[in-house]
């Protein structure tokens, strides 16, 4: 092998090697908090209506009749298992709740391209929870160092970075679990990143959540063909016309493998305490905290005027957003709820919501400016008053994120929120207690199969 071929040798040396006992605890237990926050937000994504019609698509062509079926989370079905990781993988995104790696200038959902993949090599092969681990820690360590080696310039031109990375990072966690060679691993990154995907064009629509969805089915399929014998170029992630040459236009190939196995990117991984578009949430968190701190009613308030990251009005800008959908990607929407009901909860984001008059009025006394001041987590907000007075609130870090992150309770009460409209709430503390003791289960089948309704 040649120089050329270091990054994607590296990677792969590193999923085939990595055992649960070469990780620091903080990593094990992050690893275990993502599966409690992505299981939580796949089971409330299972029960909306977009996910219905995924299910009925995915029925039309595979009757989840034969030996190999998963379950389909939150629901009494099962798929064949990459229709399942396929299903489980799309709800995990949908409502736009799951976890988020956020470094300065890319945006990563972790989780969602992972897990589903996980479980549903969990229905082949006999997959402990600690061999769980060990492949979500190698997939997510894996796709968040391809996604900083990409660089600004990969997020910058439209690419939606969880369905691009995450096919790698789903193929190199199925390459560990099925116990891969390095050579194996290599072929499994490479089919995994030759299939990559997912447009920022589809942000507020159905179309976001697919870019998980088929990273965890596309990724799991590249690795059970690298198991068989399928082959790739050896050079996929950095070589000439390979992800990075393709996929951004200042990569830094290097980025990829500095510091792997020393510094992990997964403690700083992030989760939110509100069901929409990240970049939205610092001023959301100011206004909300105004609004309970002074008693603030809509009638109250003149303007809001948001000092906030370059990226809020590029990715979360729509000023006139349709769609429930649309309003998790209209910060203008964000802080009007924030304003109107004190939260940016699911109830807030429902066709219904983002279609009443009253909040359109209001979303128009909604102002955003670009602040170089302000990073990814942090906001000014400033709030005139109808008697001319101003408020005013900063962020420095929003809940939820690496340098203010929730705690292992409120993690659980989250997932409990979430998955008890659902399940019940004595099945969904069943679920989370489950979730919580993960490193002691011999099968992780006993996740999924607590998920149906009771």
């Amino acid at each position: 092998m040649t120089d050329e071929q270091a990054v994607t040798r590296g990677l792969a040396e590193f999923a085939a090697a990595l055992t649960i006992d070469d990780l620091p605890a903080d990593v094990v237990h992050q690893a275990v908090r993502c599966l409690v926050d992505h299981l939580g937000c796949t089971i409330a994504g299972s029960a909306t209506p977009e996910c219905e019609g995924v299910r009925a698509g995915i029925a039309a062509l595979d009757a989840g009749d034969g030996t190999r079926t998963a379950p389909i989370v939150g629901t009494r079905r099962r798929a064949g298992v990459g229709y399942a990781a396929l299903a489980n993988g799309i709800a995990a995104h949908v409502l736009d709740f799951d976890d988020t790696f956020n470094p300065d200038r890319t945006t990563i959902h972790g989780s969602a391209p992972l897990w589903p993949a996980i479980a549903a090599a969990g229905e082949v092969i006999r997959v402990s929870g600690r061999a769980a681990v060990e492949a979500f820690v190698a997939g997510f360590e894996v796709q968040t160092r391809v996604a900083v080696a990409a660089g600004a310039g990969h997020y910058d031109a439209g690419w939606h970075v969880t369905g691009t990375v995450g096919h790698i990072g789903a193929a190199a966690a199925t390459a560990r679990l099925l116990g891969l060679s390095p050579e194996q691993t290599s072929a499994a990154i490479g089919t995994g990143a030759t299939q990559a995907a997912g447009m920022k064009v589809v942000y507020g629509s159905m179309g976001k959540s697919l870019h998980p969805g088929k990273a965890a089915m596309d990724g799991l399929l590249a690795g059970f063909l690298a198991r068989d014998g399928f082959t790739s170029n050896r050079a996929t992630i950095e070589g000439h016309r390979g992800f990075l040459h393709l996929f951004s236009p200042d990569p830094v190939p290097a980025k990829a493998l500095d510091g792997l196995g020393e510094t992990w990117y997964l403690p700083r991984d992030g989760f939110k305490p509100y069901a929409c578009g990240s970049l939205t949430h610092p001023p959301a968190q100011a206004l909300i905290e105004l609004r309970a701190e002074h008693g603030l009613t809509p009638d109250d308030v003149t303007a809001v005027d948001a000092y906030v990251h370059d990226y809020v009005k590029t990715t979360t800008g729509l000023t006139d957003p349709q769609t429930g959908l649309q309003g998790k990607f209209s910060i203008y929407h964000v802080l009007a709820v924030a304003l109107a009901d004190g939260a940016a909860l699911l109830g807030q984001f429902t066709d219904e919501r983002v279609a009443d008059p009253a909040l359109a009025k209001l979303r128009n006394r909604i102002h955003v400016h670009t602040d170089a001041a302000q990073g990814k987590d942090s906001a000014r907000v400033v709030v005139t008053l109808a008697d001319g007075r101003t408020l005013e609130r900063r962020v420095a870090h929003n809940l939820g994120t690496p340098d203010n992150p929730m705690s292992d309770e409120q993690l659980g009460e989250k997932f409990v929120g979430l998955a008890a409209p659902v399940l019940g709430a004595a099945r969904a503390d069943d679920v989370a207690a489950t979730c919580w003791r993960l490193l002691e289960l011999p099968d992780i089948r006993e996740v999924p199969n607590l998920t149906v309704p009771a």
